[in-house]
């Protein structure tokens, strides 16, 4: 079996991409396609990235809350162990 695939020379890849991003350039709306980019990707990333913020703010709210408390209720109940005793 022979192998039959054509190639494309060098010169000839770098005349069609050139020819592509003219076209590209030219006649798509690239301020359309990036606020379009910016609508589909960037808001909903933006969204979650805040949303974890707050969990996590409130996350740390929480255990901070907890821990003071049981360091409060540890404090009370060794002092009165050291009292009684």
């Amino acid at each position: 079996m022979s192998d039959d695939s054509v190639t494309i020379p060098w010169w000839g890849k770098l005349i069609i991409g050139a020819v592509g991003v003219g076209l590209i350039a030219k006649y798509t709306p690239i301020v359309e396609l990036l606020s379009l980019f910016f609508y589909v990707c960037m808001v909903p990333i933006l969204l979650m990235m805040s949303l974890g913020l707050v969990s996590s703010g409130s996350y740390e709210a929480l255990r901070g809350g907890f821990e003071r408390t049981s360091a409060e209720i540890r404090r009370r109940v060794d002092q009165k162990v050291s009292e009684a005793a």
